[in-house]
């Protein structure tokens, strides 16, 4: 292999796209309100900040553009990061560099969690935080070499970490910016991986480091929605509250120059102090893991800091500071009962929040949920199957084990779910409730270029939505709703619609693969479909 040690390299940056028709590429959403994908990948953006001063860099957005035999032609070196979803196109990308003779370097969630799928085909796998490998990597390509897994055994120290090369991306054709503060989460649910992958000891960057990092962003002449956090916000409560406290000068300072939305547990709505400043520096949302609707399913899943409080009642208090709650929410949990689909469709319509994950259960590789399925006999062969062309998310792929229900149960339990989140009916009980209780405090207010490019957003929204039969009543229902009784959440209501109707379309399909998958269960039986797709099922040693 080229040694990569003498003179600039050429390195190219790749973010495989997501494939079409699935969950995590809602790209109709994106490109109705002004945007062409969600936000550059953060993972890639720190990693390059970390490579050599003299490589030459470059990064493509294969959720932007096609990436192409030009892009490969001139790198020297390629590295990719992904996630499971986007393992057939990371394997098409190794396999036209390698038709060009260029070493390839994979990392991300997907490897981290499964490296033996990708290290038979890439020359680098990176399973964990680069950071604590990178020294080795770099030195195996200087000298031609590949050691095959580069596994971090340790944290990386976030209180030196440069300032991710934010430059590389075409920013302002994304709906947002990711800003990493926080690594890890204290808490142990039992399905979760980012725990595996970051750990549950929380770390954090300094304030003077988040301070830079905005700085950065600001004279880059970025303006928009900072998604501010990564992990859990609330990790490490001090410093949380340190970090907004200095965030709320800068913005003040700056005129407000961006606005934000992050990710929490559950526990935010009991720190009255946090939710002060996040509204002070103008958070609009917030992902909470509400999961399930019954409080025995969370407490037997290692989520029970879910059951501190009524769902409902967390999330009118966090609608209170001014942030719409977004959530996911899972069927397949043992515990549930005839009533948990139902349960959970209350719950939505209780709180308000809107489904932006609505899951299957899947035992990922390497969580304590997969292990104690393995201990007990259930986990069926082969995991998380993830390479079927036809659906690479795991929205339709999950139940990779003995349920402790019938399996048809639950799959048809999930297929009435989405059938009815979606709906016009529910989705306008569901934003009347968010219009009632949220307390918007805007402070970002968008440059002309963005407001001219929201105003052209809306004039497509109302003829794609507005005009509709069946969506456009409840659109306009609300969006008068809005503007009678709380005007500030007028962006909400346009937002959620569109993301309603997306979300309903995409999950026709899932419903009929459910519905295929009911009809593969019934016709052989549920013994012999559990024996069939877990042929070595055996307790673990």
């Amino acid at each position: 292999m080229k040694k990569l040690g003498d003179g600039p390299v050429r390195c190219l940056l790749v973010r495989p796209e997501f494939l079409e028709n699935t969950f995590y590429n809602p790209r109709d959403v994106f490109r109705l309100l002004g945007g062409a994908s969600a936000a550059p990948p953060l993972g890639l953006l720190t990693l390059a900040a970390h490579l050599p001063a003299h490589w030459q860099l470059r990064f493509v957005d294969g959720d932007l553009e096609p990436i192409t035999d030009a892009h490969l032609d001139w790198a020297e070196l390629l590295m990719i990061s992904g996630k499971g979803p986007q393992e057939v196109p990371i394997h098409d990308l190794v396999r036209r560099a390698h038709a060009r003779g260029i070493p390839v370097v994979v990392g991300g969630a997907g490897p981290t969690l499964q490296p033996d799928k990708y290290v038979k085909r890439a020359d680098y796998v990176v399973s964990g935080e680069a950071e604590t490998v990178l020294p080795r990597l770099l030195a195996d390509l200087a000298r031609g070499e590949s050691a095959g897994v580069y596994a971090s055994r340790e944290q990386a120290d976030l209180s030196n970490a440069p300032t991710p090369r934010y430059d590389l991306a075409p920013l302002d054709r994304y709906m947002f910016v990711g800003m990493g503060f926080t690594r890890g989460c204290p808490f142990a649910c039992e399905f979760c991986a980012q725990i595996e992958i970051f750990g549950r000891k929380p770390r954090v960057k300094t304030t003077a480091q988040i301070l830079r990092e905005h700085q950065t962003l600001y004279d880059l002449g970025f303006r928009g929605m900072v998604d501010f956090g990564y992990d859990n916000l609330i990790g490490i409560i001090p410093k949380a509250e340190e970090v907004l406290t200095a965030m709320r000068a800068w913005n003040r300072a700056h005129g407000h120059p961006f606005c934000y939305s992050t990710e929490a547990t559950m526990n935010l709505a009991r720190l009255p102090k946090i939710l002060e400043l996040m509204r002070d520096n103008d958070f609009r949302y917030v992902f909470m893991g509400i999961e399930s609707g019954d409080a025995e399913v969370l407490a037997k899943a290692k989520k029970g800091q879910n059951n501190a409080l009524p769902p409902e009642e967390a999330v009118r208090i966090v609608n209170g500071y001014g942030m719409v709650v977004n959530t996911g929410i899972i069927l397949g949990f043992d515990g549930e009962g005839p009533r948990t689909a139902r349960n959970m469709l209350d719950m939505v319509l209780r709180t308000g929040a809107f489904p932006t994950l609505v899951l299957p259960l899947h035992a990922l590789p390497n969580t304590d949920l997969s292990r104690r399925l393995a201990r007990e006999g259930r986990l069926f062969k082969g995991g998380v199957i993830m390479d079927r062309e036809d659906r690479t998310d795991t929205a339709t792929t999950g139940l990779n084990f003995v349920t402790e229900r019938p399996r048809a149960e639950i799959l048809a339990d999930l297929a009435g779910v989405l059938e009815q989140l979606y709906t016009p009916a529910t989705h306008e009980a569901r934003v009347t409730r968010t219009i009632r209780q949220l307390r918007p405090a805007r402070k970002f207010l968008p440059p002309v270029r963005k407001i001219l490019r929201m105003a052209r957003a809306f004039v497509d929204i109302a003829r794609l939505i507005g005009l509709d039969r069946e969506f456009g009543p409840p659109f306009w229902r609300t969006l008068a709703r809005a503007l009678a009784t709380n005007p500030g959440a007028f962006e909400m209501v346009i937002g959620q619609a569109v993301m309603n109707v997306n979300y309903a379309r995409q999950s026709r399909s899932y419903v009929a693969a459910l519905r295929d998958q009911i009809a593969e269960v019934e016709a052989v039986g549920e013994p012999a479909y559990n024996q069939r797709m877990g042929a070595e099922l055996q307790p673990s040693a």
